[in-house]
């Protein structure tokens, strides 16, 4: 039986309700001890290849091509003239990923190495339950983001993305909790690339609200509001965890995605300025360039003064 037959949309969303079950389980499982070390360094490096194995895989949405006139949900998805949703950010925004995947493949190699004496291993414990689900959740959802996700079937992805995010915000607050017990060249070894992450699922799945949204058969007033709203959340959130976790780190990853939105909208905006100003991924496209940039601008500001404080 190939994996594509496994594909089964409803079988996808129990194993991401199982996974939120887990992963409190997990937890405690970790706090209690009842996991050796070695188990745990090496659960790291297996999720972590799932991950990147699925990822791999032909046949998601995002690999599809976005040319013009293809009619596909890329193009929809796309900040071009045929974009339906509001936040579509342009495709140099996507680059994060490579950091991303590099950095963790850094980190679960180098923390195979480190015995549970280190100074830092209680740590690395307490991230692994969230950073192994996380992992979970991103596979899980590598299935869930094609073609075959049609119409209300498409939230599927959006909660897995959602609760990648959720688990490496939990492993986020481990690793800005204080005292910190690393050093500056091990934080970009271990804690960088998870903070990468977590900033970009956070911007990720309200790109994927959106696109849910706007693949529906909703009127473009709401495309238009929920595309605003969540540039507002994506804003808010940048400016509250940069200076409540002290995570500039976070804030500026905001950056990069709401201006990555601003440069998207600004393509639609010239693309179609000749076009009926009320269809669905037109109206409010201005007005959403316009909330992007202020947003990028306040998490920057938001994510400056919080590096200063840190390190003034």
């Amino acid at each position: 039986m190939s994996f594509a037959a496994l594909n089964n949309p409803m079988l996808v969303a129990a194993g991401g309700l199982g996974g939120c079950a887990i992963l409190p389980v997990l937890t405690n499982l970790v706090q209690s001890g009842s996991i050796s070390w070695t188990v745990l360094k090496t659960a790291n490096v297996v999720s972590y290849a799932m991950n990147v194995i699925a990822v791999s895989r032909p046949g998601r949405i995002d690999g599809q091509a976005q040319q013009e006139g293809t009619g596909n949900e890329m193009e929809q998805l796309s900040p071009g003239r045929n974009g339906r949703t509001l936040v579509a950010p342009s495709g140099w925004a996507f680059a994060i990923w490579g950091p991303i995947f590099l950095g963790e493949l850094v980190f679960v190699t180098t923390q195979l190495v480190l015995p549970e004496t280190a100074p830092i291993a209680p740590l690395l414990k307490k991230i692994t339950a969230p950073f192994v689900m996380a992992q979970y959740f991103q596979t899980l959802w590598t299935a869930a983001f094609r073609p075959k996700y049609k119409g209300n079937l498409m939230w599927i992805s959006t909660g897995l993305l959602g609760a990648t995010s959720y688990s490496l915000s939990k492993a986020h607050a481990q690793i800005v909790a204080t005292p910190k017990p690393y050093n500056p060249l091990q934080y970009i070894l271990y804690f960088l690339p998870m903070t990468l992450h977590f900033g970009w699922t956070t911007a990720a799945t309200l790109v994927n609200v959106n696109g849910a949204v706007s693949m529906s058969s909703y009127s473009a007033k709401v495309v238009r509001w929920v595309g605003h709203a969540s540039v507002l959340t994506a804003s808010a959130l940048g400016i509250y965890i940069s200076i409540q976790r002290s995570a500039p780190v976070y804030g500026g990853v905001i950056v990069w995605a709401l201006s990555a939105v601003a440069d998207g909208m600004k393509q639609r905006v010239k693309t179609t300025e000749k076009e009926d100003s009320s269809r669905v991924g037109v109206d409010g496209a201005l007005c959403q360039q316009q909330l992007s940039t202020f947003g990028a601008l306040a998490c920057g500001a938001a994510s400056l003064f919080t590096a200063i404080s840190l390190y003034a």
